[in-house]
Order: structure tokens, then sequence, then C-alpha cells
């Protein structure tokens, strides 16, 4: 438990770390959200293929509530060694090279209509607090302020198309499975 805990402040200080500004600033909600993604890359594997370069391409999805916070976050940082290139798209066959996913003020009928485009490809989708996310395929959702978790992950997923998550990363996450349980 004080490993998770250690965790837990480990990301917390670099959320806040990355976008420092003023003393005593207050932090949007998206300026942490994007400060997790930065960090969820450090605890992500990728298949060898699948990243042909040096860059981790974050493509957002139609409605883009960071704006220029993901810039200000990603852009002159690396993560495992990896730079980072943001991508706004609006047609899924532009997805085609994206690592992350971000998918935000979308009803569920579309969001399964964008995990059916994605298919099987290891792409994490990552949901802004889209109700029942996970459960319809996708690899993490932020969920709403105050909840016990930050974010849920559905493993499940993850694994069937070829993502590692570290168990560091899963242990501050609620666990979503589609899969019954195996004995």
């Amino acid at each position: 438990m004080k490993s998770c805990k250690n965790i837990l402040i480990a990301f917390a200080t670099v959320a806040l770390s990355l976008t420092a500004g003023k003393a005593r600033a207050q932090y949007s909600e998206y300026e942490v959200k994007a400060a997790y993604i930065f960090n969820f890359a450090k605890f992500i594997e990728w298949p060898a293929d699948y990243i042909e370069n040096d860059t981790i391409y974050l493509c957002v999805y139609k409605n883009d509530p960071f704006g220029i916070i993901l810039e200000k976050t990603m852009i002159g940082r690396k993560a495992n060694g990896k730079d980072w290139k943001i991508i706004r798209i609006s047609n899924l066959n532009e997805a085609e090279k994206c690592h992350f996913l971000i998918v935000s003020g979308i009803k569920q009928h579309e969001a399964i209509q964008v995990l059916k485009c994605i298919g099987n490809k290891p792409i994490v989708t990552v949901g802004d607090e889209l109700n029942n996310f996970c459960n319809i395929g996708g690899v993490i959702n932020f969920l709403p302020q105050f909840s016990e978790r930050q974010f849920e992950i559905n493993k499940d997923v993850a694994n069937d198309i070829g993502i590692k998550i570290s168990p560091k990363l899963l242990l501050l996450a609620k666990i979503i499975s589609t899969k019954e349980d195996e004995f």
C-alpha cells in the first residue's frame, strides 16, 4: 500500500511540476489530465514495430477541451526517450499512426463507432469522462472529479491489442474487465 501511495505522490508531483507557473497557481482540470497522459506513456509499452521512430503521436479526435495545454505539457519533453507530436483529427482514417487517441464530448454510440474503426490497432484510447467507455472497449477513461480514483483502465482490451500496462499504473486505476473471471 505504501508503494501505491508513493506512486500516487509521484504522479501528483509530476502533474503539478509539468504545469508550473505562478506560485500558488490553481491548475485546471485539463492541465492535470495532460500531465496524467504524459505520465501514462512512461508506464505503457507498445508493440516494438508500432513505434517506428522516436515520437509518440497523441491524437485528439473532434472535440478538444485541452486547447494549447497539450502542447505546453508535452512538446519539448520526452517520455521514455521519445518526443511528442500532437495531432488533431476529425476523420478516424487519420488515426493510423496514433499511439494515444483522446475522445471527448461524444455520445456512447459515437464512441462505439470510434472503437470499431480503431479495431485491434495498438492505440491507447483515452476517454474524457465518457460513460462506460472502458466497458465498451476503451483502454483508459478519466473519471469525474471527486471520484475515488482519477481514471479507469480496461487491462483486457489493452492486452488484446498488444499494449502492456505496468502494474504500477494499474495500482492507481479502477480496473474494468470485459472478460469473465477465469478460475
